[in-house]
C-alpha cells in the first residue's frame, strides 16, 4: 500500500473562523476541477488539507487567483477606495465531480408568502419609480382601494350590522359601556 505523496497538516481545528464557498463551474472547465473562493489568509496547504480532511477528498493540485476589485465612493466620507480582492482557488481533483441538476420545481423554496412579498415589494418599487418620475406621489383617491382595503372595508360594515363581533375576553368592567350595564338593569 503505497503512503501519502505529501505531508498533511496536524493542526486540529474544531471551530474555524474561515468561511470557504464552494463555485459552479466556467461552462468551458473540466468536471475534475473546482472552484472555491477562500479568505485572503488562506494558501494552497491549506485548501489541500481542509478537503483532505474535512471531506476526503484527495487533491492533485492547486492553483490561486487574486482579483482586483474595482475602485468604489465611501459612503461616508465620499473618498475613492479599493475594497479588498477576492481569492479563489481552483482545484484539481482526482475524480470528477458534476454538480447536480437545479430542481424543476421551485415550490418548496418559494412557499406563497414569499410570493406574495416578492411581489409586493416588486409594486412597491414600481410605485417609488412613479413618484420620482412625477416629483410627487399620488394621492389614495387616484391610486384607486387596494384589495385588502375593500375587504377589510366589507369586513368592517357587516360588523357593524351584524354586530356579532366577540373577543371570547371579559372585560374589566370599568371598560365595560354604561348603555350595557343599564340594557342589562332592563332584563332583569
Amino acid at each position: 500500500m503505497a503512503s501519502k505523496a505529501f505531508r498533511t497538516g496536524t493542526k486540529q481545528v474544531f471551530l474555524p473562523d474561515h468561511t470557504i464557498a464552494f463555485l459552479r463551474p466556467r461552462s468551458n472547465q473540466p468536471p475534475n476541477f473546482a472552484n472555491f473562493r477562500v479568505p485572503l489568509t488562506f494558501n494552497k496547504l491549506d485548501i489541500r488539507d481542509y478537503l483532505l480532511h474535512a471531506y476526503n477528498v484527495p487533491v492533485i493540485g492547486v492553483r490561486s487567483q487574486l482579483t482586483q476589485r474595482r475602485p468604489r465612493q465611501s459612503k461616508v466620507s465620499h473618498r475613492m477606495f479599493r475594497p479588498p480582492p477576492v481569492k479563489t482557488m481552483t482545484v484539481e481533483l482526482q475524480q470528477p465531480f458534476a454538480w447536480p441538476k437545479a430542481p424543476e420545481d421551485l415550490s418548496a423554496w418559494n412557499p406563497p408568502q414569499m410570493v406574495k412579498r416578492h411581489e409586493q415589494s416588486e409594486k412597491q418599487k414600481k410605485y417609488q419609480k412613479e413618484a420620482q418620475k412625477k416629483g410627487t406621489f399620488p394621492l389614495r383617491d387616484e391610486l384607486g382601494s387596494t384589495q385588502e382595503r375593500v375587504s377589510l372595508r366589507k369586513e368592517a360594515q357587516r360588523l357593524l350590522k351584524e354586530g356579532n363581533w366577540k373577543n371570547e375576553r371579559k372585560l374589566d368592567p370599568k371598560f365595560v359601556k354604561e348603555n350595557n350595564s343599564a340594557a342589562d338593569k332592563a332584563e332583569e
